[in-house]
């Protein structure tokens, strides 16, 4: 198989296997720190003051949010919480036109608030986008309770939409859910890479050296050299006592063998002999 096909299967693996491993134990992967949910700041505490409700341009105003002290309780079962009944509240514009929306259905529970529960909304209705909205201006607002009200407004419809995105995005990272959904692509990737690439060409094999052609040898030229007695030095020079008593050879007066392997000349001596031997070995070595 191809050596990129075998990485990205490798890849691809190991990708499918941690995101089991942690979207099965339902832990998170520590690629991000954890968002901490944002404290909810009031614009006010009370029971009566002016609000003033105006437009901009980067964002939409809706109103404002109200919390009363309390519980999400409900032991009538009538599908609206108990104590959010109990205050009565106002929004009055010069009209005399209230813009106070009740929000009590069980549907509307918030949790961000401790010991506080949400009553409703003021200038917009949530669960009816064609009632009345406030307008710019200043306006009266009243309760026979304590409460505190919190500014909420919302951007551009193009960048709630790309907030969300990157929300989504970084929950399905820290989940593992994007690390499965993109490990699959990759593993299609693969197999298409192991069909299409062919393995590489087999490497030439490399050459060896043979078996050494020649051979070195050492010769040593003393190991020929002879004595005064023309024998060489590697023989015995002891002689049998018959060699003694031994029959002369006929012909060379002088008797015996060159030490070059000829007969012994009229007139050679011992001398001359070893004077000729020794130039021989003196000439070899210096070649």
């Amino acid at each position: 198989m191809h050596p990129l096909s075998n990485a990205i299967f490798a890849i691809s693996g190991i990708m499918i296997f941690v995101s089991i491993l942690f979207m099965g134990t339902g832990t998170t992967i520590p690629l991000f720190d954890a968002q901490e949910e944002s404290e909810v700041e009031f614009f006010f505490s009370g029971t009566s003051t002016i609000l003033n409700f105006e437009q901009t341009e980067s964002e939409t105003n809706n109103g404002w949010a109200i919390y009363s002290f309390g519980q999400y309780l409900d032991d009538d079962g009538d599908g609206y919480w108990d104590d959010c009944e109990i205050p009565q509240i106002s929004l009055l514009n010069d009209s005399d036109v209230d813009f106070f929306y009740p929000q009590c259905d069980n549907s509307t529970q918030r949790e961000d608030v401790p010991d506080m529960i949400y009553v409703g909304q003021l200038c917009q209705n949530p669960s009816d986008a064609s009632s009345s909205r406030c307008t710019e201006g200043n306006y009266t607002f009243e309760s026979d309770v304590f409460v505190r009200l919190s500014q909420e407004s919302q951007g551009s419809d193009d960048n709630s939409l790309f907030s969300r995105l990157i929300d989504w995005l970084i929950d399905g990272l820290s989940t593992g859910r994007t690390i499965l959904c993109s490990a699959i692509p990759l593993l299609i990737l693969g197999l298409a890479a192991s069909l299409f690439l062919t393995d590489e060409e087999e490497e030439t094999p490399k050459k060896t050296k043979g078996k050494p052609t020649a051979e070195w040898r050492a010769y040593s030229l003393t190991g020929q050299e002879r004595g005064d007695d023309g024998i060489p030095k590697a023989f015995s020079r002891h002689s049998e006592k018959k060699d003694f008593n031994r029959k002369p050879r006929k012909g060379n007066v002088r008797g015996g063998v060159h030490k070059t392997g000829g007969l012994f000349l009229d007139g050679w001596t011992d001398a001359d002999s070893d004077a000729a031997y020794k130039k021989k070995v003196k000439d070899r070595r210096e070649r």
